[in-house]
């Protein structure tokens, strides 16, 4: 007998706790088996809800998976007799796939529809690097279980230092706020902040990654923060937003973005323009003091008219002026216009009416850090850190931030630091650049924007290496010379000056060694090549084929594009451009046939191997892991040396060397994981490349050089990416997904100066 619907709902709220509301109501929905109204049988309602658990679960597909079991469990064990074992599934085939994500109700559903039509009919097959971690062995078994737990620890440490960290900037935040309301400030928050000397330790132990660092932060000055990927930028951003170097005074007020959002129970459950207008510290202070002042002198009001009591008149006074500042200061401020800001702040970062009237809770990662950029926006901080603000912003959006950084009144009076790769942002917006050497352990002050500061690091590094090659050939003279006098004899004053010449050789060895150092430090930011295999030209026309296809959700209440034509081939360089939820992702899985078109035809190429990447590919790595262990278990082969020896030459085509192959991937920096998520996607030799997202926490040098292997790739290439270097080094074709539909554009050159034009208007 099957469960009621309130049953149903019962205990999809309990055992489902963590999902919003809507997307509860549609798991409760579909559990039943159409045809017999019975619960699903236990493996298909698991593959329907286990996907929607993932993000819920920290991605761990396997506790996804147990609490979709659970449900199950609650839901038929009322059964008169279990349900029959289903029929073993045919093997699938997927597309190579690096990085996971979460994905909505309704695309689960639709997902697992298409995967079940595929089976039916015959389908093209797209190859798959098959399961890492295969065998249901007890000691498998077991190094799973730790490397889960490693993995939650790791995740549940993370949490805890970073709910602190909130608590902290919410505490310095409060008490610069009250400072400037009592009249205590002292004024030296409008000045340059002088932070240092200090060390930067390093969170990973060993050796501190700065030494006797000094820095300025002056009024009007907006700060890119630059160098390689494990050198201290995001690590020195939470140093000074947690006030653990010297020079910071408490009027002065700290906001700082991370790129992983912190919220507290009540955040959770507030509407993002809430979450905004509580960002401005002084004035949630001003409106809780005159709430308070008001109610006081409503309660001994009263109080007074039942007693003798009263306030002396110097008190009443003064509570009188108190409260008269308190609304003065709220009126300059236009307390009573910030909704309005703070929703505009909010549109111009991408949300629609229907994203800004959920509850945080129910907002994706890339939304919620909108919100807290935001917030920081609003909040209008003395110093402002955002590290890598642009990850989950469209073109659009990262043209307005830049815009508003370089052109708004509030901040020339105020100093931002900013970590990102897209060198296109850090050029816009702003104004001097801090650059971090690991080889050296120094942090250095340049007033010039990135393009200007790599222009003089190269021309630098060409003195560097003229003076070296003059040097050399000038020794070689020298020591020439002296030898030859010493060996053939000669006057006093010839000997003179032939040890003369040995002295100045010896000074040229000297200033060699000097510039060595120099010279390092100048290098470091220099990236290997990347290369990406190519399966190789097919003898069909095309790759993948679109022809008037159009896509809507069952259910949905939109049809997400329509009519699209699109071809790819072997040259194929095709960029997705768009806001998030418009259907960039969807378009994606339709061209590879994972979702059929609600009209249209979609042709894949039956013998084509595609590779998917998007941008947690770096993240599938175990840290206890070496790169050549990951090879080798994700490509087995014939187990024998000489597959071994070809991953090997592999991993060094793609810039990995032999000392890093041996290296736990924890030690490695995520440009170097990256490099060696990569090689995994290219030794399957794909003919078709989908890159979702690959540059997000790749460092502008690693950005650089994965533009040039996919440039150099020899196969289609399909990107979605809002890296305007990236975009514009990569992409020959340019297509904008929104507003139901997918629109060519001329050129990204001429989409970009499209949207810079409609800020200005």
């Amino acid at each position: 007998m099957a469960p009621s619907e309130s049953k149903i709902k019962e205990a999809c709220a309990e055992l489902l706790k963590g999902l919003d509301e809507d997307t509860l109501e549609y798991v409760a929905g579909g559990l039943l088996d159409d045809e017999d109204g019975t619960v699903l049988e236990k493996d298909d309602l698991v593959d329907f809800v286990a996907p929607m658990l993932e993000e819920m679960c920290g991605g761990d597909e396997d506790a996804a998976r147990a609490k979709a079991e659970s449900l199950w469990d609650r839901l038929a064990g009322g059964s008169a007799a279990p349900p029959p074992a289903p029929a073993a599934a045919p093997e699938k085939r997927a597309p190579i796939s690096l990085g996971g994500g979460p994905i909505s109700a309704l695309e689960a559903k639709t997902l697992a529809e298409a995967a079940a039509a595929r089976e039916a009919h015959a389908a093209p097959e797209v190859l798959y690097d098959h399961d890492v971690g295969g065998t249901t062995s007890a000691a498998a078994e077991k190094e799973a279980a730790r490397a889960a737990a490693r993995r939650a620890l790791l995740a549940e440490t993370a949490a805890a230092e970073a709910a602190e960290l909130a608590s902290e900037l919410e505490a310095a935040s409060e008490r610069a706020a009250r400072m400037r309301i009592d009249g205590e400030a002292t004024g030296s928050r409008l000045a340059a902040i002088e932070l240092g000397p200090f060390q930067l330790p390093n969170p990973g132990g060993g050796a501190d990654l700065l030494d006797d660092a000094v820095l300025t932060l002056a009024p009007g000055h907006r700060y890119g923060l630059i160098g390689r990927n494990g050198k201290g930028k995001s690590t020195l951003l939470k140093f000074i937003a947690s006030r653990r170097v010297g020079g910071l005074a408490a009027d002065v007020s700290v906001h700082y973005v991370t790129q992983e959002v912190s919220l507290t129970d009540a955040q959770e459950d507030a509407l993002p323009a809430e979450v905004v207008l509580q960002a401005d510290v002084e004035r949630r202070l001003l409106i809780a003091d005159v709430a308070e002042m008001e109610a006081r002198e409503a309660r001994e009001a009263r109080e007074e008219k039942g007693s003798s009591g009263h306030v002396s008149p110097r008190e009443a006074e003064k509570r009188r002026k108190r409260l008269a500042a308190a609304h003065e200061r709220l009126l300059a401020m236009d307390a009573e216009g910030a909704p309005s800001r703070a929703s505009a702040l909010l549109r111009n970062l991408g949300f629609s009416d229907a994203l800004a009237s959920r509850k945080m809770r129910e907002l994706s990662g890339g939304w919620r850090v909108r919100v807290a950029l935001a917030a920081a926006l609003f909040a209008k901080p003395d110093v402002l850190l955002l590290d890598e603000p642009t990850n989950h912003l469209s073109v659009a959006a990262v043209l307005w931030l830049a815009r508003e950084l370089r052109r708004s009144k509030t901040w020339r009076t105020r100093a931002v630091a900013v970590v990102s790769h897209d060198r296109h942002f850090l050029d816009a917006a702003t104004t001097d650049s801090l650059h971090i050497s690991g080889a050296a352990r120094r942090l250095t002050s340049h007033r010039m924007c990135y393009s200007a500061w790599a222009a003089k690091r190269a021309e630098q590094q060409l003195a560097l290496e003229r003076r070296r090659a003059t040097r050399e050939e000038k020794k070689k003279t020298l020591e020439g010379y002296a030898g030859h006098g010493f060996k053939y004899g000669g006057s006093s004053s010839q000997i003179n000056m032939m040890q003369r010449k040995a002295h100045e050789a010896l000074k040229l060895e000297e200033e060699a060694r000097r510039e060595a150092a120099e010279s390092a430090d100048l290098a470091e930011d220099a990236e290997l090549p990347l290369r990406l295999s190519a399966g190789g030209a097919l003898r069909g026309q095309f790759l993948a084929r679109l022809d008037k296809v159009s896509f809507r959700y069952p259910n949905g209440d939109k049809t997400l594009f329509a009519n699209v034509d699109m071809t790819l081939d072997s040259a194929s360089r095709v960029c997705l451009l768009g806001e998030n939820g418009e259907g960039k992702t969807t378009l994606v899985k339709v061209l590879l046939g994972q979702l059929e078109p609600t009209a249209g035809v979609a042709s894949l190429d039956h013998g084509a191997r595609v590779a998917l990447v998007n941008q947690h590919h770096a993240d599938q790595l175990s840290y206890d892991k070496t790169p050549l262990a990951f090879m080798l278990e994700k490509f087995p082969g014939d187990g024998g040396a000489a597959h071994e020896r070809e991953v090997r030459a592999h991993l060094a085509s793609v810039g990995v060397s032999a000392a890093q192959q041996g290296t736990p991937s924890g030690a490695l920096s995520g440009g170097q994981r990256s490099r060696v998520a990569l090689a995994a996607t290219s030794f399957a030799k794909p003919h078709l490349l989908v890159l979702d997202e690959p540059t997000n926490n790749l460092d502008l040098e690693a950005v650089a050089s994965l533009a040039d292997a996919v440039d150099a790739f020899e196969g289609g290439v399909v990107l979605v990416s809002h890296d305007q270097y990236f975009v514009q080094r990569v992409a020959r074709e340019v297509f904008v997904v929104g507003n139901g539909a997918v629109t060519k554009q001329e050129s990204f050159q001429a989409y970009r100066a499209a949207m810079e034009k409609t800020l200005e208007d």
